[in-house]
């Protein structure tokens, strides 16, 4: 799983609960650095924050994975009114604070039904 927030104590935390699930978690504070380990690496899904520091937000780059692999199962998260940030259709919004299992939940069958 690509996990993408540039918060640094919720990243550590998804490597936590989500690895205790047994899911490989790849933190990633950045849009851009994200966006080039998506294109190099291997990822059954990912959970982008909205609010992303530097010139890519979360949903941009939800957007970008998406024309490279439009089945690729997305998470978004935000802080914000979740109806208000522009997620691309199909792509299940998450409002913070929200619980690991929640994302989990989401994007695991998703990614089961893929293989």
């Amino acid at each position: 799983m690509l996990f993408v927030e540039d918060n640094y104590l919720i990243a550590e935390s998804a490597v936590d609960a989500l690895g205790a699930k047994g899911l490989d978690v790849h933190p990633v504070p950045d849009a851009r650095s994200a966006f080039e380990l998506f294109r190099r690496g291997h990822f059954d899904c990912a959970v982008i924050d909205v609010e992303l520091a530097g010139d890519m937000d979360g949903v941009e780059l939800a957007r970008r994975i998406l024309l490279v692999q439009p089945d690729f199962p997305i998470a978004l998260a935000t802080g914000y009114d979740a109806s208000l940030c522009g997620a691309p259709a199909d792509v299940p919004v998450f409002q913070k604070p929200y619980r690991f299992e929640e994302i989990r939940a989401s994007i695991c069958p998703r990614v089961l039904a893929r293989r």
